[in-house]
């Protein structure tokens, strides 16, 4: 039953990674990660598919092998992330929904590029840490700001 529902997950972000593939807004790459997760889990002939696609193949097995993020990915996710925000900042009059989607936005920026652009480099773990730092600080101001606003 578990495999059938990971197959199910595989094919539901395979048809999300098509419409982010179409769509500029949405990502593709994120979406193939999660089909390949899943299709790891129930269908090795759709995971081998996958990984040696000749678009995507490349780039599914590098962060398979090496959890390598390219840098244009990186750039297209940024961007793509703060046009959500600040989108949902203009459309939504909700202060904690922005407040928790900056916060989440920041995690996530921190999170890609911490990880090595190509196979020949090694995580930035320094950076990181220094990062993870830097996000929690502007994490406590931010609620700070909104608690006092309240």
């Amino acid at each position: 039953m578990l495999k059938y529902g990971y197959f199910a997950g595989g094919i539901v972000s395979l048809g999300l990674a098509v419409i982010g593939a179409l769509l500029p807004i949405m990502p593709t790459t994120v979406f193939l990660i999660m089909a390949l997760w899943c299709f790891s889990k129930s269908s090795k002939r759709l995971e081998y598919w996958l990984l040696t696609h000749p678009k995507f193949g490349v780039t599914l097995s590098n962060w398979q092998q090496h959890k390598v993020v390219p840098k244009k990915a990186k750039y297209f996710a940024v961007i793509g992330m703060l046009a959500s925000v600040l989108i949902s900042g203009y459309v939504l009059s909700f202060g904690w929904l922005q407040i928790a989607l900056a916060v989440l936005f920041a995690f996530i920026c921190n999170y890609l590029f911490a990880k090595p652009n190509n196979t020949a480099d090694q995580p930035n773990l320094i950076r990181q840490k220094q990062g993870n730092v830097l996000l929690s600080v502007v994490a406590v101001i931010l609620l700070g700001c909104w608690s006092i606003t309240l």
